[in-house]
């Protein structure tokens, strides 16, 4: 008959009782104990753990230990987040098998998950069967885990894919490096040594037009092409930028056009998501017709931010509208062809609506602006959401 001890006095069961807890035989034990859904915490030092060598379970333990964190990882989310899991391996030797193609960056990342996923599953399944067979309950319970279960995530492609457009936004305000591990700015001393492969942006700010209105950094897909090139080469950006509109789904007249119609609509949706709604990355949104869109990076906020995007943003894309205005105007008033004529004629509505809308959002962000609000990191997201928003509406609802 196997001999029970009280693991909450002797530490090296503590290992074992690890592994017990996440076991299919723990519930079993618990209904035993108190088959009420009352269990407190208090009630794990009543739970029996048979006197085994502790080496027994610890290998499978450490190997699941080390695969979870080796998962958390490559997640931007986690505390532990080192670098973008699609960029990890380009400068190593499974170079060859990516070949400056972010389709062979994924499959490679496919591969490496798919064998932490089995490897931790089938580690798990071993303790179910020492656990089962150790308390005698083969009659009840089978070792087998559901993939469900399995807390390591296999790859996404259209998961991951958009992961890899948060992770660039992030490098473009300076909360991460392709030089730095992890967190290269979140607050307190900026350092530009720390970003020497891309560079971020000068100000606190990234446009999202749903056009091309400006060829610098204040056009996000420039810096992204510019992102693309630095990661994966110059030779292979349109074949990525191809595969990333592919993923995305976006049915537009060009890849180009559809990676920028997912920041400007699907972007800071997806960020709130993911970071549940406390977004790092505030998005300024003047309305439904985006006459005016831009993210900014919560830890490089100063109240002097507004005054500088109306002077150096907000103003230069108004007379970017107003040309291209005068423009489609010319277009259309040229054009012959009915097809062609209408659409010109939308798109000219479409910008004079912008601009319209863009007017308006100028003198709501000029109040809050002459108030040069503070923020204070310490408040939390949603106080200085808030805070900033100052009952006006420039930012996007949370």
């Amino acid at each position: 008959m196997p001999r029970f001890v009280f693991p909450q006095i002797i530490p090296e069961f503590l290992v074992f009782r690890q592994s017990l807890v996440n076991s299919k035989v723990m519930p079993a034990v618990v209904k035993i104990l108190n088959p009420t859904l009352n269990f407190q915490v208090a009630d794990m030092k009543d739970v029996p753990v048979i006197d085994v060598k502790k080496t027994v379970v610890e290998p499978f333990v450490e190997d699941n230990v080390k695969l979870s964190k080796i998962d958390e990882k490559c997640f931007e989310v986690a505390r532990s987040f080192d670098m973008h899991p699609l960029l990890l391996h380009i400068a190593d030797d499974k170079q060859k098998k990516i070949d400056g193609r972010l389709e062979n960056a994924f499959a490679v990342w496919k591969d490496e998950a798919q064998e932490r996923f089995e490897k931790l599953k089938a580690n798990e399944e071993e303790l179910n069967r020492i656990f089962i067979d150790l308390y005698g309950l083969n009659d009840e319970l089978t070792p087998e885990v559901a993939d469900k279960d399995v807390s390591v995530r296999r790859a996404d492609e259209e998961r991951d894919i958009k992961s890899l457009l948060s992770y660039f936004v992030g490098l473009v305000f300076g909360r991460y490096s392709l030089d730095v591990p992890g967190l290269a700015y979140a607050g307190g001393d900026w350092s530009n040594d720390k970003y020497q492969s891309f560079v971020p942006n000068k100000d606190n700010l990234l446009l999202l037009n749903d056009d091309r209105y400006f060829d610098d950094e204040r056009d996000i897909m420039n810096r992204f092409k510019s992102f693309l090139a630095i990661t994966f080469g110059d030779k292979h950006i349109q074949e990525n930028m191809d595969y990333i509109a592919r993923i995305i789904g976006k049915k537009v007249d060009n890849s180009e056009q559809a990676i920028r119609k997912h920041f400007v609509d699907d972007f800071f949706k997806d960020h709130k998501k993911g970071y549940q709604n406390r977004p790092i990355y505030w998005e300024f949104s003047s309305g439904e017709q985006a006459g005016f869109k831009a993210l900014m990076y919560l830890h490089r906020y100063d109240e002097g931010e507004l005054a500088m995007i109306r002077t150096d943003y907000l103003y230069p894309l108004q007379s970017r509208y107003e040309e291209y205005i005068e423009r489609l105007e010319q277009w259309v008033q040229d054009e012959s062809v009915a097809k062609t004529k209408k659409q010109l004629e939308k798109n000219l509505k479409h910008v004079t609506q912008q601009l319209k809308e863009l007017k308006q959002y100028d003198s709501i962000l000029r109040h809050v602006a002459d108030e040069r609000i503070k923020l204070d990191l310490d408040d939390g997201v949603l106080v200085n959401y808030d805070k900033l928003q100052d009952e006006s509406r420039i930012l996007t609802k949370l």
